[in-house]
């Protein structure tokens, strides 16, 4: 083999593992700290550690609660990931004296205490407890999440953040605040024009990212979406 054929034959072997590290890596990015194998959901959670001067006969009992909590988190997790929610978004328009609007509605939810939503493991890792929790879809649940995998859906992301304070429900505020960024972005996009206020459906494509940073629970999100209606205003 010439030189010059052994060059454009390594150059093309390259090129092809390029593009098969690009799709593995694509394939982890969209799938964020979740696993879905066949019609199964699995992502860690965490909770913050309380402090303890001695071991007592509340701990037990504290434990119990701390798992509840990231089970609590979880449960609404993967329902915005199966069914999502219905939103609603006025963009904030200073001309006009419109005030930003954004609503979210669950459009149905895993319920609590559901046998297919259990802890696989529980561990403690600086300051926090941390489970790894899976969810068990039947056919019309994996049937629903299968569809919003389509590449034709639209995506979106974003992040946003909330108070730390009164408490651990801020989390799922934080999520929802990076969603209305996620939702934000994508009708820019969409519509050049601000619109006057939009309407649609959106799930979480991965289980968000949340973390804390000066007083706040900060989230990202990717989402997918589908926007049922634009309206724009009539004059200027």
């Amino acid at each position: 083999m010439s030189a010059n054929r052994f060059l454009k034959t390594q150059n093309r072997l390259c090129s092809i593992l390029a593009r098969c590290v690009l799709l593995i890596a694509f394939a982890l990015y969209g799938a964020g700290f979740a696993h879905t194998a066949e019609n199964r959901l699995v992502a860690e959670f965490w909770a913050e550690l309380q402090p303890t001067v001695r071991p007592d006969a509340d701990f037990a009992a504290r434990r119990e609660a701390v798992v509840r909590q990231m089970l609590a988190e979880a449960q609404w997790t993967f329902s915005g990931m199966i069914y999502g929610y219905r939103f609603s978004y006025t963009p904030f328009d200073r001309r006009r004296g419109v005030e930003e609007q954004f609503t979210l509605e669950p459009i149905a939810s895993i319920p609590w205490g559901d046998p297919e939503l259990t802890v696989l493991a529980t561990r403690q890792e600086g300051g926090r407890h941390l489970a790894q929790i899976q969810y068990v879809m039947v056919d019309h649940q994996a049937r629903r999440h299968a569809a919003w995998q389509s590449r034709s859906v639209s995506r979106s992301a974003g992040t946003g953040q909330v108070s730390l304070w009164p408490g651990v429900e801020q989390k799922q505020l934080a999520v929802e605040d990076a969603v209305r960024m996620a939702v934000r972005e994508r009708l820019r996009v969409m519509s050049p024009n601000k619109p006057a206020a939009a309407h649609g459906r959106v799930v979480l494509a991965a289980p968000p990212r949340i973390w804390i940073l000066s007083g706040a629970y900060h989230a990202s999100v990717h989402v997918r979406m589908d926007v049922d209606e634009i309206r724009h205003y009539e004059l200027f």
